[in-house]
């Protein structure tokens, strides 16, 4: 089974991946007021499902990629940060910021990789490879500039996730198409 068929199967996965982000996103947007602790517990639900399907993923394509530890390490940090922030809802705006930012580097690092990865089987991978430096320098702005504020964090991370729901849900779309053409 090549990566063609390893992935492309998995294309819904990628689609509410998506949805999910850009969700949060307009959430983020809307109500930038809204108490911390509400946006703690999206915070942790979106990490734990990223961080879930991603663990999933990496199982699923252990046999078939050789990318497939890096998937893993950015399942379970997901994980690890869910728990920690549903554990400790009274966690401070900059914990909550370090968090965000190692997440982004980690899935920006995996993204590089999967887009290396499916350049010689889809077009249009650069989306992929932009998302994953984008994330990276999105993780490390984060912690070089902490004290810019939770609500312009918030936005960032809007913004951030609303590229990043696209980017999946075009790419969950691009991967069913491929998975089509080879039924």
């Amino acid at each position: 089974m090549s990566i063609n068929t390893s992935i492309t199967g998995q294309w819904p996965i990628f689609v509410i991946q998506g949805f999910i982000a850009i969700i949060f996103a307009a959430v983020a947007w809307f109500s930038p007021q809204a108490t911390i602790g509400a946006l703690i517990f999206v915070f942790a639900a979106f990490f734990m499902f990223d961080g879930c399907s991603r663990v999933w993923l990496a199982f699923k394509q252990k046999q078939y990629s050789s990318y497939w530890h890096l998937t893993l390490i950015a399942g379970i940090l997901g994980i690890l940060a869910a728990i920690v922030t549903v554990s400790m809802p009274q966690l401070t705006a900059l914990i909550m910021l370090y968090l965000i930012a190692f997440w982004a580097i980690a899935i920006g690092m995996m993204e590089m990789a999967a887009a290396i990865k499916l350049f010689k089987h889809l077009q249009g991978v650069t989306l992929l490879l932009l998302s994953g430096v984008v994330s990276i320098i999105f993780g490390i702005y984060l912690i070089v500039n902490p004290g810019q504020g939770i609500i312009a964090m918030l936005w960032l991370v809007a913004i951030y996730a609303f590229v990043f729901g696209i980017i999946l849900c075009w790419l969950g779309f691009k991967l069913r198409t491929l998975d089509k053409a080879q039924a």
